[in-house]
């Protein structure tokens, strides 16, 4: 963070010097990397200027404005205008960096993280922030059990709860069982309430209130106050949810700071839009701003969209690898439920790299993926700023005919399909979830191609539910094609890589490392856990990244582009999907004068 926070300080007046009003704003320079679709380089943000609003339509269900007790995710990350952590994601790096906390220092021989408040920080009535709001949100909120939230689960470390303290009005500590540098991400989504207003409501109601009415829409959202950019103006049920301008809100010391900020003075959240709405009303310039999801690209929406841009005034961009569900394929490497045969097959990675090179990964992303996809070997997304990018397995049957030469896979019986050394025939039956149309067709391609180089592969699209049973239960399958969300914190993925996670598909629950490589990834998480160094963890992460790639537990197939449409005369509209829906983005967002263009 401190180096973040050093490179920022020296960008600032040139940031601050390039966005004087004076002078022509020239905005970012914009690349086409798939067929209409822009990217940028840019990594800092021009200063703008105030005024004008932004239209979405981005909330997937209404349930509560609590951002504490709210299921939907939509809700929460629209909340996140409203409130803010500690510490926060840096929109454009995905690092971390300042928030209500100016910096943080590791003291205690790295048991403790002592936070100094920005002592500027007043929440959208005008109140200031200070440490006892800090106590108030963790001891009587996250941390209570009968807070009808998850939180608490992400403040324990080693089955411990972590402990907070108030050193001063503006200084918080708070002791950690171990060192533990996720945690530092932790609180990037911890929001600060205010004590003055939450704390006499629950003395006179009770927790159960706060659980069930704080927030509420039809009780009214004037209580409903945080320090974040914007502050929750207007709610109305079945049309919009308006935000304005707080007017207390400033840049936070120890984070990208523009003057300014936030620009535009409202943003208007329309409600209760189904899909086709929702792209209708942005091509007729109800709405500013689309996310584009796989739904548009299966459906051919995304051509549609492309094709209307100029009529629509509208561009698409691209923001690198989502961070939702990729696309990969895994054998089983149980040896419990596995010939021993077909077991020592699975388990040596020359045959997991001859299925690879089986993969024509460039024609499932120009056929499926109408080339809205990446093709990158890493097990980390390019928005974490841990990622390394690795070159895929090339598309070589003939590679794969050479390594499955090698592994003594031959045609015994004449049948036209590979045997085992043992002569059992080389079979697999492979799995996907028929729900999803993408890892269907692909999956149809990918057993094609196996087939066509003497693997019998029988594809069965199947239940959801029952693969997931199959998974983590009864452990009987051979292959199957599935995805994972992803994350800018590796250690989110940690119960997938390490050897005795849940999730660790081709062998999981070990009670120790079933092989050397995996006993190494072990290490290496346990360490990128336990560095406060960025760093350190940035190399203990990238050689993760490598042995993984190179002893491919797990063929990675596509990564899905993270696609927006964005209304023409924004500035600032450099997309990442380091923060979700391009939230992160709004405070910096501004309405572009042409005369300034």
């Amino acid at each position: 963070m401190k180096k973040l926070i050093i490179i920022f300080l020296i960008l600032l007046p040139l940031i601050v010097i390039g966005g004087c009003r004076e002078r022509r704003i020239s905005g970012p320079e914009y690349h086409s990397i798939m067929e209409g679709i822009l990217e940028t380089d840019a990594a800092l943000f021009y200063k703008g200027t105030r005024g004008g609003s932004m239209t979405r339509a981005d909330l997937q269900e209404l349930d509560i404005l609590n951002i504490v007790t709210t299921r939907s995710w939509s809700v929460y990350t629209l909340l996140g205008l409203v409130f803010e952590g500690l510490l926060s994601t840096n929109p454009l790096t995905g690092e971390v960096q300042g928030g209500i906390a100016k910096d943080y220092r590791i003291v205690n021989e790295g048991h403790s993280i002592l936070l100094n408040l920005d002592e500027g920080v007043l929440f959208s009535d005008g109140n200031p922030c200070t440490a006892d709001d800090v106590l108030f949100s963790f001891e009587e909120i996250y941390m209570n059990p009968e807070v009808d939230s998850k939180k608490a689960d992400v403040l324990r470390i080693r089955d411990s709860l972590v402990t907070v303290h108030r050193v001063d009005d503006y200084t918080i500590r708070i002791d950690v069982p171990v060192p533990y540098r996720p945690f530092l991400h932790t609180l990037t989504n911890i929001h600060v309430l205010p004590r003055h207003i939450l704390e006499p409501l629950i003395e006179e109601k009770d927790i159960g209130w706060f659980n069930r009415e704080w927030g509420r829409i039809e009780k009214g959202t004037g209580d409903v106050v945080g320090t974040g950019p914007y502050m929750l103006r207007e709610v109305i049920p079945g049309q919009h949810i308006r935000l304005t301008r707080n007017p207390h809100y400033r840049p936070r010391e120890g984070s990208l700071q523009l003057e300014g900020v936030p620009y535009l003075d409202e943003i208007i959240e329309l409600l209760d839009l189904d899909n086709e709405t929702k792209i209708l009303k942005f091509q007729i310039g109800e709405l500013d701003f689309y996310d584009i999801k796989d739904i548009d690209i299966a459906s051919g929406d995304v051509q549609l969209l492309m094709e209307n841009r100029e009529k629509g005034n509208y561009d698409l961009y691209s923001a690198g690898h989502t961070l939702r569900g990729n696309h990969f394929l895994a054998f089983n490497q149980n040896p419990k439920t596995l010939s021993d045969e077909k077991h020592a097959l699975v388990s040596n990675p020359l045959f997991r790299r001859a299925v690879s090179h089986l993969i024509d990964r460039q024609r499932i992303v120009d056929e499926i993926y109408q080339g809205y996809a990446f093709i990158d070997e890493s097990s980390e997304r390019n928005a974490s700023p841990f990622h390394t990018s690795i070159p895929p397995v090339s598309y070589n049957p003939d590679e794969a005919g050479v390594l499955f030469g090698q592994l003594s896979l031959t045609d015994t019986d004449g049948d036209g399909f590979l045997n085992l050394p043992n002569g059992e025939a080389l079979t697999f039956t492979m799995l996907t979830n028929d729900d999803n149309p993408f890892r269907v067709k692909m999956g149809e391609l990918i057993a094609e191609g196996m087939r066509n180089a003497g693997i019998s592969v029988s594809f069965e699209p199947t239940g959801y539910d029952l693969i997931v049973t199959k998974l983590l239960d009864t452990f009987e399958w051979e292959a199957v094609i599935l995805g994972m969300e992803g994350s800018i914190e590796p250690n989110d993925a940690s119960w997938i890589w390490e050897s005795k996670g849940a999730l660790h598909l081709w062998h999981p629950y070990q009670e120790s490392p079933a092989t050397a490589w995996e006993g190494r990834v072990d290490v290496l998480f346990a360490l990128g856990r336990t560095t406060w160094s960025f760093e350190e963890a940035l190399i203990l992460y990238h050689e993760y990244q490598h042995i993984i790639a190179r002893e491919i537990p797990i063929i990675q197939i596509a990564v899905p582009a993270e696609l927006y449409g964005f209304r023409r005369g924004y500035g600032n509209v450099i997309p990442s999907s380091a923060t979700y829906n391009a939230m992160g983005l709004i405070p910096y967002l501004y309405k572009v004068d042409r005369k300034q263009r």
